[in-house]
């Protein structure tokens, strides 16, 4: 997945080379599935297929489909996992080859080629029905904690932080026998004293931000999150949303939503999603949050 994880366990009388040989064979299981940096994933295999043909995928690979179609729905098109075209015009996948930005004339052809209403999947096969490119990057991570969460909690284990790239699974209390202390850094300060302390347990916790991927051009920044509507990078005064759920994956998704959405529709529709919660930072150093946000607060 191109990032680290960290897991940590409050219990005793484990087998912990069992359980971490168990936890890398549920990574590597997702990686050969939805790793866009392996040549023969599955996600790349289908990439790669040539427009009317379809691949056999897993179990895994359709839970996350059916996610991503999910959320597509919810949030009227903000989140989309065939925007890989556009990642690639842009540069992205290989920023160190970066030399300029694409032309009106390029994004509006990646465009034709961007909807997931493009790809129909049926008896576990997958269908590509036109140049369309998938990328899980936006929940694959989150699905990742959550089998991990499971696993843990189906050996016997209840007490446990699950971290990958910075989206978390925290379940029952720490060492301490308290609720997980986590820290939100408001990246617009940068300092410790900036940072929002969160107590969390049997919760998940994902943080979206356009602040450390991007690049300049001309004096103007481009972030790496970019519109599936305009094709362009999004130009928001959003620094980065922060969502709490009970599932790693849901939180992992609608925080790349919500960045992508203005903050008013996006702080409604998380109120209307029962135990979910938002909480977003601006550049003007602004604070917004949904209504039940500030339970977590330590």
């Amino acid at each position: 997945m191109g990032t680290t994880y960290s897991i940590k366990l409050v219990e005793e009388n484990i087998d912990s080379i069992y359980i971490h040989n168990s936890i890398e064979n549920i990574l590597e299981n997702i990686n050969s599935q939805m790793s866009t940096y392996i040549d023969s994933s599955c996600i790349s295999k289908f990439n790669n297929l040539e427009v009317g043909d379809s691949l056999n995928i897993k179990s895994d690979f359709n839970h996350v489909f059916n996610k991503s179609h999910y959320y597509h729905s919810l949030t009227n098109g903000s989140f989309e996992v065939t925007i890989k075209p556009l990642i690639d015009l842009w540069g992205f996948e290989k920023p160190d080859y970066r030399t300029n930005i694409p032309d009106s004339s390029s994004i509006k052809r990646a465009l034709t080629n961007i909807g997931i209403n493009n790809i129909k999947i049926r008896d576990g096969y997958i269908y590509k029905m036109n140049e369309v490119s998938l990328d899980f990057s936006a929940l694959a991570k989150g699905y990742a904690v959550d089998k991990i969460a499971t696993f843990l909690k189906d050996n016997l284990i209840y007490n446990f932080m699950v971290e990958i790239g910075g989206e978390l699974s925290l379940s029952g209390y720490n060492s301490e026998d308290k609720k997980w202390s986590i820290g939100v850094q408001n990246p617009s300060l940068n300092n410790i004293s900036s940072t929002l302390n969160l107590l969390l347990t049997n919760k998940a916790i994902a943080t979206s931000g356009n602040y450390r991927n991007f690049f300049t051009h001309d004096g103007k920044s481009y972030s790496h999150i970019i519109s599936p509507t305009t094709g362009y990078p999004i130009d928001k005064n959003i620094l980065s949303v922060t969502v709490i759920s009970d599932q790693c994956i849901d939180a992992d998704a609608l925080a790349t939503s919500l960045i992508v959405m203005n903050i008013e529709d996006g702080i409604d529709l998380i109120d209307k999603i029962k135990g979910t919660e938002v909480f977003y930072i601006t550049k003007e150093n602004e604070n917004l949050y949904s209504k039940g946000f500030k339970t977590f607060v330590r």
